[in-house]
C-alpha cells in the first residue's frame, strides 16, 4: 500500500541520516528460526547509573540499558521494552593503587530486569507493566553483547565521534567496538522509540514475512481520511526532523570540538603526572578537580601561595596542627601531644584557549605520630563549588 511504502522510505531515510549524524541506538542481536525471530535494539545514548549508595566506592557499579526486543512469533508480544541492569567492573582505582581486572569477553554476566519495564501485547495492542526481576548470572550471547554496550557506553559514543570526524567511516567504528569484545557486524540505527524499532524489524529485517495480526491493524486497508491524516502527519514529522537536524548539527560540531579539547587536556595532564603513583587522597582530589580553573580553586580554597615554572602554575595551600606541650616531674621532662603538617599543591597547565586548568593535585603530609594525619588536612581536601566553570 502506498502509505506503508511512504512510511518505510521516510523511516529508512531518517535512520541513515541519524546514523551519520547522531545515532545512539544499535541493532545488537538477531536470533531464532524464521517465524520465531527476535531482534534486540539497545539505546546507549542514555545509560543510567543505578549503583546502590552503599556500593558507590566498590569495585562494581550498576548500569541500566534500555533494550527493545521485537518478536516475530504469534505467541509473543509485539515488543518488550526492558530496562536491563548489569553489574560492571569499574575501570579505575578508587584507592589509587589497584584497578580491578576487567572480565574476559565470554565471562558470565550478572543481570536483572529493572523497574519500569513493559511489553506491548499483540492480542489487543495495549501496554502491560513487567515486574522487576532478581539478579541472575547468564552466558547467553545476546546478554554478553548488551553487557558490553551498557558497561562501555563511553567507548560507543567515542567510536561514533571518531567515525563522524572521518566522513562517517564505519570501519573506524567497527574497529573501536572490537576492543571491548563487540562484533564488527553490530549495526547502528537511528535513535527512536520502541515502535520505531518494531517498524524497522518488519519493514527491513523480516520484509515479506507473514505478520501475526489478531487485531487486523496491520492488514486493514486505510480509508481516504486516514491516508490524508497520515500524509499530513508525515509531512509535519519530516519538517520537524529537518529542523532538528539543522539545530543539532552545530551543537554536535561544538560538542565534538569540546570533547577533543577535553581529551587533549586529559592527555597533557597524564603526561605532567608522568606515571606518578597517586595516594588515595590524590586520586579522589583529581577525580573532582582535574580541568577546573584557577578561579575555581581560589573561590573554594582562598588565596594561595603562587609560583610558576615554564608553562605551569602552582597554587599551594598548607596548614599545621600542633598541640604539643612540655611536661615533667621531679625526675624527667618530656613532650606530649602531636604535630602535623599538610600541604596541597594544584598544578595547572593552559588549555587550547590559554586558560590555566588543574592537571595534577599533589599532597604532602607529615606527623610526629605513626599513621595518617588526622587534623592538619581538614578543609584542604574539599571538592569544588557546584557552579564551577569546568
Amino acid at each position: 500500500m502506498e502509505y506503508r511504502k511512504s512510511l518505510i522510505v521516510l523511516f529508512l531515510g531518517s535512520c541513515v541520516c541519524a546514523t551519520q549524524a547522531f545515532a545512539q541506538s544499535a541493532l545488537v542481536h538477531i536470533q531464532g528460526e524464521e517465524g520465531r525471530r527476535e531482534a534486540y535494539f539497545a539505546d546507549f545514548g542514555v545509560v543510567m547509573d543505578r549503583t546502590p549508595m552503599d556500593k558507590v566506592l566498590g569495585p562494581m557499579n550498576v548500569k541500566q540499558l534500555d533494550t527493545t526486543i521485537v518478536y516475530e512469533s504469534p505467541d509473543k508480544p509485539e515488543f518488550s521494552e526492558l530496562r536491563l541492569q548489569f553489574e560492571c567492573v569499574v575501570k579505575y582505582a578508587y584507592d589509587g593503587k589497584h584497578t580491578p581486572p576487567q572480565p574476559a569477553f565470554d565471562a558470565p554476566v550478572n543481570v536483572r530486569i529493572g523497574e519500569g519495564s513493559w511489553k506491548f501485547r499483540r492480542e489487543d495492542l495495549k501496554s502491560e507493566d513487567l515486574p522487576a526481576g532478581e539478579w541472575r548470572a547468564s552466558s547467553s550471547p545476546v546478554l554478553l553483547k548488551l553487557h558490553k554496550v551498557a558497561c562501555n557506553e563511553d567507548v560507543m559514543r567515542t567510536a561514533i565521534i571518531k567515525a563522524a570526524k572521518r566522513n562517517n567511516d564505519m570501519d573506524i567504528f567497527k574497529n573501536e567496538i572490537a576492543t571491548i569484545g563487540l562484533p564488527k557486524d553490530l549495526q547502528l540505527v537511528g535513535q527512536g522509540t520502541s515502535s520505531d524499532h518494531m517498524d524497522f524489524a518488519w519493514a527491513v529485517l523480516w520484509s515479506g514475512a507473514k505478520r501475526p495480526d489478531p487485531t487486523g491493524k496491520w492488514s486493514r486497508r486505510p480509508t481516504k481520511k486516514e491516508r490524508e491524516e497520515y500524509q499530513a502527519k508525515m509531512a509535519q514529522l519530516k519538517k520537524q526532523y529537518d529542523q532538528l537536524v539543522t539545530g543539532i548539527k552545530p551543537t554536535l560540531e561544538t560538542n565534538i570540538k569540546q570533547m577533543d579539547s577535553e581529551f587533549t587536556f586529559h592527555a597533557i595532564a597524564a603526561d605532567i603526572r608522568g606515571g606518578r603513583k597517586l595516594s588515595p587522597n590524590e586520586t579522589h582530589m583529581l577525580a573532582v578537580w582535574e580541568g577546573k580553573t584557577e578561579q575555581d580553586v581560589a573561590v573554594k580554597m582562598g588565596a594561595p601561595v603562587v609560583s610558576s615554572a615554564g608553562n605551569l602554575h602552582f597554587l599551594s595551600y598548607g596548614q599545621e596542627f600542633d598541640n604539643r606541650v612540655v611536661v615533667g616531674n621531679r625526675y624527667a621532662v618530656w613532650e606530649e601531644g602531636v604535630y602535623e603538617h599538610c600541604n596541597v599543591q594544584y598544578v595547572l597547565h593552559p588549555d587550547d584557549k590559554n586558560v590555566f586548568r588543574v592537571a595534577d593535585v599533589r599532597i604532602w603530609t607529615s606527623s610526629t605520630q605513626l599513621g595518617k594525619v588526622r587534623f592538619a588536612c581538614d578543609g584542604l581536601l574539599d571538592v569544588p563549588n557546584e557552579r564551577g566553570s569546568k
